[in-house]
């Protein structure tokens, strides 16, 4: 992308943005970036209401630290940072809220039926197609900096045999016309509405629209870091876990990796 094409790309996107911006969130575009969460993060300081969007990144990051192969190819790498008053037990329902707001706006704007794989794994057709990561940051006194990334394959996807799991892209599912500043401000905007939304709320909206996005609800899990066989999988915690039945007896998960028992999705 030349210059004067990421010109217009951010001009497209405060255009679309505007009544966010209007209301104090900041918007940067670049052109390249080791990852868009790490720069939010040494910057947590000053970048309360800031958007980071990034054509390409070197160093992108995923759950647990993997990396998240960024192609520069017109896919989404954007980061969210907001600071925060709110206790830590409030705060972990923010990044199952975003990944749910992130399907609603997908859905809405391209009709696309997004599923999610919990906790924050988005998915078309069975095929990964983004993620979301949360990152804190302490500030001074007893705030914190929410640092938000989210990763969607817009234009393309990488090679699914090198990530040995099956991945997709937005353009693949859809006979809308799909640019790159559409899904940006689309997805800017679910990100920060969802941050913007009361405890009580997010988490009575959650408890009545997950059911409908889980791809887990009630289907045969793996659950290493429990050991425990076999599970079936039985929906949300209304603290953000994951439900699941072994031997008749629920379990709350709250961390770790689940994957299908009759398939590897991970």
């Amino acid at each position: 992308m030349t210059s004067i094409e990421l010109n217009e790309l951010e001009l497209e996107l405060r255009r679309r943005l505007s009544p966010a911006l209007e209301s104090g969130v900041q918007l940067t575009v670049v052109e390249k970036i080791d990852s868009t969460n790490a720069q939010l993060k040494l910057k947590a300081v000053t970048s309360n209401q800031a958007l980071l969007l990034a054509r390409e990144q070197t160093a992108g990051v995923g759950r647990r630290g993997s990396p998240w192969q960024s192609p520069p190819a017109g896919n989404l790498y954007l980061s969210y940072c907001v600071h925060s008053d709110r206790p830590l037990t409030e705060l972990s329902l923010w990044s199952l809220g975003v990944t749910a707001a992130v399907a609603d706006a997908l859905e809405r704007e391209l009709s696309l039926e997004c599923k999610i794989k919990w906790p924050n794994d988005l998915y078309l057709k069975g095929m990964k197609v983004g993620g979301v990561l949360l990152e804190t940051v302490n500030l001074p006194g007893d705030d914190v900096a929410v640092v938000i990334g989210v990763g969607l394959n817009v234009a393309s996807h990488p090679d699914p045999g090198l990530l040995q799991r099956p991945v997709t892209c937005i353009s693949r599912h859809t006979d809308k016309s799909v640019d790159l500043s559409m899904v940006a401000a689309v997805v800017s905007a679910a990100l920060v509405d969802m941050c913007r939304l009361s405890h009580a709320v997010l988490e009575a909206w959650l408890m009545s629209s997950w059911p409908s996005r889980d791809m887990l609800l009630n289907q045969p899990v793996v659950v290493p870091t429990v050991g425990e066989g076999l599970g079936i999988a039985r929906g949300l915690s209304h603290d953000g876990g994951l439900q699941v039945e072994f031997a008749g007896k629920i379990r709350t998960v709250y961390a770790g990796e689940v994957s299908l028992g009759h398939v590897d999705t991970q």
